[in-house]
């Protein structure tokens, strides 16, 4: 009998998901099949829950969820013996997957920049090889696909995150140019908060300042690196944000700002935290079709704005090294802090849910 697998698909914003049960295809020359250890729940995937991405319509069939995540190698197509980098992989490994699956015949991809793919998109359900998201028993990575062999020494309750909430934060502090001696402000401490926290000091940063409305992220924030948190419902207008930023940066402005929490109206905010020359770095806003209003003279003395999506593959394998050289000394394997059964995914949403209320979840895993 063929094996069969579970996959957790979006019908309809808003509305309980369905769970479909697919055979699982063998694996084509080239391709590797993960069998799912533990999938997180990012912000990206709330907003397609809560029914934020209205521009960005669910497919006919529904959409298959999750992409972030990691597992152990189940089947190996014909050719396969190592990972990216050639380190031998075998069934039963544990294995980190760019989260990206790029076209690799646009004119992005083309230049390298796959994670800039322009015709990425969330993938429809009830299309082979139909394991597709991380919420599921099974991912099927077609051939070629990045792959790298979890370090040994890295425990398993580290990696479940990795490859999109430190992925993306670190791609973006490269992108913005972190170096030493910086001021970096942090709005939104989740995941990728905190990841974000030990990134950017290990790039040189001088001063952390994380912003956040729920106490246990700011306490593991502190616990991070931070050297300063902000509640924002103590300072509770951006005027009052803004210059509690100024005053523990002695006056100076924030060199980098990051807006890791998914709301166009920071980006306003965090302009106005900077210093001269700073870069406001946009991540988390990945809803289309959100407007914002800003003043351009604001940018005059060399602010400027950038976005940053997901990452290149080598970033992955350098994050892999950082967690090895870190592991015994940030508390990374607090950043998971729920773990649910995947048939239990209509239960850990709302749990996780952070918009307009309280939750006392950090990163929330499904674990199949």
């Amino acid at each position: 009998m063929a094996d069969r697998g579970r996959v957790v698909v979006c019908v309809e914003s808003g509305k309980p998901f369905e769970i479909r049960e697919y055979d699982l295809p063998d694996p084509e020359p080239g391709a590797v099949i993960l069998k799912i250890t533990q999938a997180g729940i990012c912000g990206s995937d709330l907003h397609t829950w809560r029914g934020d991405q209205i521009n960005a319509p669910l497919h006919p069939t529904g959409n298959v969820m999750g992409h972030e995540g990691t597992g152990v190698v189940y089947r190996m197509g014909e050719g396969v013996t190592s990972d990216t980098l050639g380190t031998p992989i075998a069934e039963g490994d544990r294995l980190m997957h760019v989260a990206v699956f790029p076209c690799y015949h646009c004119h992005m991809c083309t230049k390298g920049a796959t994670n800039w793919c322009i015709n990425r998109a969330y993938p429809p359900a009830d299309k082979h090889p139909y394991f597709t998201g991380t919420y599921a028993d099974f991912l099927y990575l077609p051939p070629r696909h990045p792959v790298f062999r979890a370090p040994d020494e890295l425990p398993d309750e580290v990696l479940g995150w990795v490859n999109c909430a430190m992925g993306t934060v670190t791609q973006g502090l490269m992108d913005a140019g972190a170096h030493q001696g910086q001021s970096v402000v942090i709005q939104g401490a989740g995941g990728l908060g905190l990841s974000a926290i030990a990134m950017a000091r290990d790039m040189g940063a001088e001063r952390i300042i994380v912003l956040d409305r729920l106490e246990k992220r700011l306490d593991l924030a502190e616990e991070f690196g931070a050297d300063h948190t902000i509640n924002i419902e103590e300072y509770n207008t951006p005027e009052t944000r803004v210059q509690r930023v100024w005053e523990l940066t002695r006056g100076r402005g924030a060199d980098i700002v990051m807006e890791l929490v998914g709301r166009a109206d920071l980006l306003a905010e965090g302009i106005d935290m900077l210093t001269p020359g700073g870069t406001f770095l946009e991540i988390g806003d990945i809803v289309p079709g959100r407007e914002v209003s800003i003043d351009p003279q604001k940018l005059l003395r060399g602010k400027r704005v950038i976005g940053s999506n997901m990452y290149l593959p080598g970033t992955l394998s350098t994050i892999l090294d950082f967690l090895v050289k870190k592991q015994d000394q940030l508390p990374f394997d607090r950043i998971t802090s729920h773990k649910f059964g995947l048939a239990e995914v209509n239960e850990a949403f709302p749990r996780a849910e952070w918009d307009q209320r309280q939750t006392d979840v950090t990163r929330a895993m499904l674990v199949p």
